[in-house]
């Protein structure tokens, strides 16, 4: 119960704990023998942020005493959080393993795969023009909410990556912000998903 945090409230009936309580004490209950395999389902539900925080500390600390600890969850930016290794499942059939950056390496080497790139910049409509030339830029779209956002589609993101600096630095351009909204764990499963 220590582990879990639950020794000053051991004294109670089941019955009279809190859902993320009760997750505490089934959580206690599996690591009672010191397994060398745990397997978790939606081990956060029901707990506040500090139970979810300290549920994730004890399940590293697990991991790095030598325990596997295996999670399923479909709430998929904890999984990030939580896991070294990813399987992504669905239906029986294994989509993807690996780390999240394994997968997404994985990916774009599928050039059939597009990626996403959001570039707020000062002069967008140089840029677009600049970054259209590219042979691995599929598309450039102007963002309607900031008229300074492209939105660029790439079927070779190393290669686009690789260029982008210099396109940058020889244009000039003052690039405000860079992202890739595919790069999370849950865009990339949607992708996985729309693809099979």
């Amino acid at each position: 119960m220590e582990r879990v945090g639950m020794t000053d409230r051991c004294d109670r009936k089941l019955g009279g704990y809190s859902k993320g309580m009760r997750q505490r004490i089934k959580v206690a209950q599996a690591i009672l023998h010191d397994p060398w395999v745990l397997v978790l389902d939606e081990p956060l539900n029901g707990l506040d942020p500090v139970g979810r925080r300290d549920m994730v500390n004890l399940m590293t600390k697990l991991a790095s005493e030598g325990c596997c600890v295996l999670v399923s969850s479909h709430i998929l930016h904890e999984v990030e959080q939580l896991t070294d290794n990813i399987l992504l499942i669905q239906r029986g059939r294994l989509l993807a393993q690996g780390s999240v950056q394994d997968i997404r390496d994985e990916m774009d080497r599928d050039t059939q795969t597009p990626r996403h790139i959001h570039l707020t910049v000062d002069q967008p409509r140089r840029m677009a023009a600049d970054l259209f030339a590219m042979p691995s830029v599929t598309g450039v779209r102007f963002d309607i909410d900031n008229p300074r956002r492209l939105e660029v589609e790439t079927n070779d993101p190393r290669a686009f990556f690789n260029v982008l600096s210099d396109i940058i630095v020889s244009g000039d351009y003052d690039v405000e912000s860079l992202q890739s909204p595919d790069d999370h764990l849950e865009a990339m499963l949607r992708i996985l998903l729309n693809r099979k």
